[in-house]
């Protein structure tokens, strides 16, 4: 049943955009994207296996070979965003990568096809046990959107192929903070849901409706949060944010000062705090040692994690897929 809440609109969904039937329900991604051509040929290899009818992909940093790559299979649409791309577009949407990855969902959006569409990253995959096709099909015909909470991988040897490892949110359980405490003794009193990434989730739109601006979380009418949305609770958005401590390491400081640790107004103690404490207490050490108990997969996190039911365990099989959907990468 789709949820209602305030302050927002109740957007009212008509009858011709409600497709019920599997066969017939057509979704896709759109994304705003800066990475290598292997890293988006698993994003987009990852989608199509799961059903998507299009990946649409906004490259943030334009590259022929990529969209040469790509050009021979019509379910993945590259767009690149040079000065050609933006020079008839409003300044401001050109000023930061987030508002940049809101003006291209939204523009999708209003041109899509398709009866859903979800606005993702390149290091995000929909986690689903069945056809999302199915699912969608079975949403609330009264709701606008889908909200699908996320899953944050841990840190392993491979996550890539076999069985990969996330942790949810203790909100998603029903816990208490004490309950995450047991599972990150350190900092589990610290940091919101022992994430090192979001822990809001995204949301899968349903198309063709009118004045929606498709952000990064929000799904928006004239500005105003739309209230009429169903959960999908055996749905989960696996975010890769911080894979290995290399990675996550490489990505501080742009994440501290323009990216998801930046200052935002109304932030009490944020992460970027807490990131902040420790280094100034004991360097790199300790922030290894941080991002170690938060999202290592150790036997004794995993151990921990599958006691509260905060454990979901899936398989990517990125390269499998790659290999299956485009062949060999150059």
């Amino acid at each position: 049943m789709a949820e209602t809440a305030k302050p927002g609109i109740a957007l009212k969904v008509p009858h011709r955009k409600r497709e019920t039937d599997p066969d017939r329900l057509r979704w896709g991604t759109v994304s705003t994207i800066k990475a290598p051509l292997q890293a988006i040929a698993r994003f987009a290899a990852y989608h199509l296996d799961l059903g998507a009818a299009l990946v649409d992909i906004y490259l943030d940093e334009p590259d022929p070979q990529v969209v040469e790559f790509f050009a021979p299979h019509p379910r993945v649409r590259l767009t690149q965003c040079d000065d050609a791309y933006w020079q008839d577009k409003p300044e401001r949407a050109r000023s930061s990568h987030q508002l940049r990855q809101a003006f291209n969902a939204s523009r999708a959006y209003r041109k899509s096809d398709l009866h859903w569409l979800t606005h993702i990253d390149v290091d995000e995959f929909l986690i689903a046990p069945r056809p999302m096709a199915e699912i969608l099909a079975a949403v609330a015909p009264e709701a606008a959107f889908a909200r699908v909470r996320p899953a944050e991988l841990l840190a392993q040897p491979d996550p890539w192929r076999g069985p990969s490892h996330f942790k949810l949110t203790r909100r998603e359980l029903g816990l208490t903070k004490a309950e995450l405490v047991r599972i990150y003794p350190d900092y589990g009193a610290y940091v919101p849901e022992g994430f090192l990434g979001y822990t809001g989730g995204k949301n899968i739109a349903r198309t063709g409706l009118p004045q929606i601006r498709l952000g990064i979380h929000a799904v928006l009418h004239k500005g105003q949060p739309i209230t009429n949305f169903e959960r999908l609770p055996e749905v989960h958005l696996g975010h890769a944010h911080a894979p290995d401590w290399t990675h996550f390491e490489r990505h501080l400081k742009f994440r501290m000062n323009k990216g998801s640790y930046r200052e935002k107004l109304r932030d009490r103690m944020r992460l970027r705090d807490v990131i902040d404490i420790v280094i100034e207490d004991s360097g790199t050490a300790g922030l290894r040692r941080f991002y170690d108990e938060l999202n290592a997969a150790t036997p004794e996190l995993l151990e921990r994690l599958a006691a509260h039911g905060m454990l979901l365990t899936a398989s990517l099989d990125l390269d499998e897929k790659v290999a299956r959907w485009f062949g060999d990468l150059p």
